[in-house]
């Protein structure tokens, strides 16, 4: 394990670099796109075929695989998936649900040895999610109950098991490689996992460790292999990254954010609203430096969804002529992305 003079190290690392962007050929946000991204710089996601059908793909180093559709079921009906989550070992986890709307639902697993589409954890549940995967194959996600309820499970030599957190609406979002599992609860029906967009308003993040529950102040979205959590907490009403370390909330960025990404070395990515701007700016935190923008030239906004251990932060947004477009930034001395400052102000003309 890195102690903290080597994360910083590897902070610092970081500081001058310029990053090369590359765009992605996923569907964007809410139309069954998804996003994963694992340590080795491998990408997935759905990709739209020419008759208006989904399949999922990998990306890496400029060459796309396509991986399939998961099998229907419980019928053919079955047929539009969306990627949530991926280990380093390439597994990929998701949902796969009708065209006719996120429910009904079940969740899938694609490894070496292909699909498989699991049952839900109660057969009278409408649907079901799964959200994260680790690298040991354990994966985390939550069923939709006929009651309309989340409730949060654990996935793991074949059977599931509740995650033991109160709550009426709970979900399990990530799962790291020592099984410490983090998700949010809440008291109204969660629908932003399906949509792309991650607004909090009334969630409250748990970490679970072995037989340890703890709740936080705020909600999470993403957790680290030494157990760091980033998301976000509330401040008159508004949200604001946030890192969560042994249960003490630590405030990344003091304007409306959210932290979706957090990697080994304790740099987080997210997303924060410019002072006087209707669009979104992507930004990257660490401890030596503070947070600076990395929205790409060309983009009027841009979205964090992830960072892996190499620095690649994969991302999506709108471009200036108005196309949602996903994106990966890879650290490069030469690339044609360069940090910048937040922005605190309003520019005329840049909203």
């Amino acid at each position: 394990m890195k102690t903290f003079e080597q994360r910083l190290a590897m902070n610092s690392c970081f500081a001058a670099e310029r990053y090369d962007v590359i765009q992605l050929p996923f569907i964007p946000f809410s139309n069954t796109g998804g996003e994963a991204l694992n340590n080795n710089g491998v990408v997935a996601g759905g990709i739209a075929n020419s008759d208006g059908s989904v399949s999922l793909a990998a990306w890496s180093n400029g060459l796309l695989t396509i991986l399939g559709v998961p099998p229907g079921l419980p019928s053919r009906d079955f047929n539009t998936p969306r990627v949530f989550g991926i280990n380093d070992s390439g597994a990929v986890v998701g949902t796969v649900h009708t065209s006719a709307g996120d429910l009904p639902s079940r969740w899938f697993i694609y490894d070496r040895k292909g699909f498989t589409v699991l049952p839900l954890a109660d057969p009278t549940d409408l649907g079901g999610a799964a959200i994260g995967i680790n690298n040991r194959g354990e994966v985390v996600g939550y069923d939709h109950t006929s009651t309309n309820k989340l409730i949060a499970w654990h996935w793991s030599d074949g059977a599931y098991s509740r995650i033991p957190v109160s709550g009426t609406h709970t979900t399990a979002l990530g799962i790291n490689s020592s099984g410490t599992i983090i998700g949010n609860r809440r008291f109204r029906l969660i629908r932003r996992l399906l949509t792309g967009r991650l607004r909090s308003s009334g969630e409250r993040g748990y970490v679970v460790c072995g037989d340890t529950t703890q709740y936080l102040t705020g909600f999470v979205y993403a957790i680290n292999i030494l157990g760091e959590a980033a998301g976000g907490s509330l401040s008159n009403g508004q949200a604001m990254a946030t890192v969560f370390k042994d249960g003490i909330a630590t405030v990344i960025v003091n304007m409306p954010s959210h932290a979706v990404g957090i990697n080994s070395g304790a740099s987080v990515v997210g997303s924060y609203q410019p002072t006087g701007y209707n669009w979104r700016h992507l930004f990257r935190w660490s401890a030596s430096l503070g947070a600076v923008d990395l929205t790409p030239d060309g983009y009027r906004s841009a979205e964090a969804a992830a960072i892996n251990d190499r620095g690649d932060i994969l991302g999506f947004g709108e471009t200036l002529s108005g196309k949602p477009q996903y994106f990966l930034l890879t650290p490069n001395p030469n690339g044609e992305l360069t940090q910048k400052a937040l922005t605190t102000a309003a520019v005329p003309g840049a909203r």
